[in-house]
């Protein structure tokens, strides 16, 4: 009598046990991590020069100096995507991919961020002015990012503006992040581009004595 009440017992025990972890919560998959990649399959053959650049840290509002994706819903709206995230703050991972860009074109003579090329030729500062998911005009990835090549010290050489919109099949994370690439693409070889003419022009003119009496016009 005793057993079959302890086996009773024992077999309640079993079914509230595994009751009660059938009822747990299953914890949320991980948001996917979206990278910015450096430049693909663009040419950018030509002469090797002789000058550096020091990339200097991006600017970006908060809107977009985060981890978290900004979606555009109307004028003067901004969401954040729910479904993904950058892998780093977005003016880091921009920064990485454009000084990667320029390495590996193989054509510059050095090329960082102020820690690792402290003193350069050139001075590369950029703005960013959208990085986003634009859902209001039709899913599309939009970049826009304004480019100014200095000597560090107040003098301006040469500024241009490089846009980019790309349209996204949704904003599920993977058309998003194709749609991202395409987008940077376009504006990483862009900027990298205009660097190596701008840049040598403005070394032209450095070395003509006019450098630190006017300014370079793109």
């Amino acid at each position: 009598m005793m057993t079959r009440l302890f086996q009773g017992l024992a077999a309640g025990l079993m079914v509230m046990i595994s009751g009660c972890v059938s009822v747990l919560p299953e914890a949320a998959p991980p948001k996917p991590r979206l990278h910015i990649a450096p430049a693909g399959d663009v040419d950018m053959s030509g002469d090797r020069l002789n000058f550096s650049v020091v990339v200097d840290d991006p600017r970006a509002t908060r809107v977009y100096d985060s981890v978290r994706i900004a979606v555009s819903t109307a004028p003067g709206r901004i969401a954040y995507l729910s479904g993904a995230e950058w892998a780093d703050r977005a003016p880091r991972l921009f920064q990485t991919a454009l000084i990667q860009t320029f390495e590996d074109s193989g054509r510059i003579l050095a090329v960082g961020d102020r820690s690792s090329v402290p003193v350069a030729d050139i001075v590369l500062q950029t703005d960013i002015r959208h990085m986003e998911v634009d859902v209001e005009n039709g899913d599309a990835a939009v970049v826009s990012v304004y480019a100014r090549l200095s000597d560090g010290k107040g003098t301006v050489y040469a500024a241009r503006k490089f846009d980019a919109r790309v349209s996204a099949a949704s904003t599920k994370p993977d058309d998003v992040y194709d749609a991202f690439n395409s987008a940077f693409d376009e504006i990483l070889s862009g900027i990298v581009k205009w660097t190596f003419d701008a840049g040598q022009s403005a070394r032209e003119f450095v070395r003509s004595g006019a450098g630190s009496r006017s300014i370079v016009a793109d």
